[in-house]
């Protein structure tokens, strides 16, 4: 039986509440980011839901964290706090990847990129997740 769009979505949510990523962070969005952010937080989105042969749903996982901002010379610098970053990627890998549902189905994290916002201070991991039938 393929599953849609939104049972997708729900299955991923649920796996990130559940995991030690949704402990380390535990504000989630849902297709948007925040207007007013604070802290650490996570956007979920999904992006396709291919049906044929062997389903396969692509879902997007961002991790936002905070950029430094030291004053250096009396001017504020911005800075990615890759340190942070790195950890909690590691940790949705370990929370997401490989995790079989059904016997059938399982979450592949397939690539990851670190993008930094323009306008506000964050930098974020971009984590592409495919949840593929068997």
């Amino acid at each position: 039986m393929n599953l849609t769009s939104t049972e997708i979505f729900k299955l991923v949510w649920d796996r990130i509440r559940d995991s030690s990523l949704g402990k380390a962070i535990p504000t989630m969005y849902a297709d948007h980011y925040p207007n007013n952010p604070s802290g650490e937080f996570v956007v979920m989105t999904s992006l396709t839901n291919v049906i044929g042969d062997s389903q396969v749903a692509t879902v997007i996982v961002n991790i936002y964290v905070p950029d430094d901002t030291p004053t250096i010379n009396r001017e504020e610098q911005r800075f990615p706090n890759r340190n942070r970053l790195d950890e909690l990627t590691r940790i949705a890998f370990e929370s997401i990847g490989n995790y079989p549902f059904d016997k059938r189905w399982f979450f592949d994290v397939s690539d990851e990129s670190i993008i930094s916002e323009e306008n506000v201070s964050y930098t974020f991991s971009s984590i592409k997740v495919q949840f593929k039938k068997y």
